[in-house]
């Protein structure tokens, strides 16, 4: 072989070999960069997604659920609404999506509203056994056909009870169940008071002596001796709680809290463990 093939072939091995180094040092080169960006972007999703879900979450899984405040949850809200954006896998995912409907259900049910409409019962029936009837008078009415029909008007005090804003005095009475603030003699000879809610005898006595025009409104002559005031009667006689509490939304507001509590608690595992394993992968190496 001559010197020109011998120096062909020195050359031909020299560069073989350089590009087997440069392929080597440029791979290293890029799978650094692809772990470093991976890395990057496991920090950034622990940050921006798992840690802020999983605080949001928290104060729900210790109990701290208020059955007549609304959950807010924007972040959980906002990676079911944009689902496509997070990327979690079909599992949490599903499992946020499952919680994300609890929450919609639980807050659609308004325990103060449900507690009004049970207020305005014990209120119709205890004015008709006290005063005879919810029916303060009838009208007669005639059109130009001389067709003929009749409407019956409720007494005044029925149509305040639907119709005003008592949220504040039942938000009190709802968070003190079994806390009395108030009591009626039932027995003056031998001194007997029982315990009664303050909150009912001011919501019925703001209707019983309602105004019409800045007129205190009149009521009809009593049916029965009550021994105390009507409004009285009507918190001694009803037991709203014994009413309220068999409600089947109110039941069904406390089922969903405790479902909401326990599957809070289940995404909230799963993203201590996403959590854990990029610490562990991840940031531990950096510092």
């Amino acid at each position: 072989m001559g010197m020109v093939e011998w120096n062909t072939v020195f050359t031909d091995v020299l560069s073989g070999s350089a590009v087997l180094i440069i392929g080597a040092v440029g791979g290293g080169f890029f799978g650094y960069f692809r772990g470093k960006k991976k890395s990057a972007l496991a920090i950034e999703r622990k940050k921006t997604i798992y840690q802020p879900l999983l605080d949001e979450l928290n104060s729900i899984s210790n109990f701290e659920v208020n059955v007549l405040v609304n959950l807010n949850t924007p972040i959980l809200r906002k990676v079911v609404s944009e689902e496509y954006k997070y990327g979690l896998s079909e599992e949490l995912q599903g499992k946020c999506n499952t919680l994300c409907s609890l929450i919609g259900q639980f807050n659609k049910i308004d325990l103060v509203s449900v507690a009004h409409n049970k207020i305005i019962e014990i209120f119709k029936n205890g004015y008709e056994e006290i005063y005879g009837s919810i029916i303060d008078g009838i009208s007669y009415n005639t059109d130009r056909e001389g067709n003929e029909w009749e409407i019956e008007h409720l007494a005044l005090p029925i149509e305040l009870i639907k119709r005003k804003d008592f949220n504040k005095s039942i938000t009190n009475l709802l968070s003190n169940e079994e806390m009395y603030d108030s009591e009626v003699c039932v027995d003056e000879d031998n001194n007997i008071f029982v315990p009664i809610y303050g909150n009912l005898v001011d919501v019925y006595n703001s209707v019983l002596h309602g105004t019409v025009n800045g007129e205190s409104n009149q009521l009809p002559p009593l049916k029965k001796e009550l021994g105390m005031s009507s409004a009285e009667y009507m918190a001694l006689n009803w037991d709203f709680y014994k009413i309220f509490n068999v409600d089947t939304e109110k039941l069904r507001k406390y089922e969903l809290r405790e479902e909401i509590i326990f599957k809070s608690q289940e995404v909230i595992e799963d993203l201590k463990v996403l959590i854990r394993k990029i610490v562990r992968i991840y940031e531990v190496e950096e510092v």
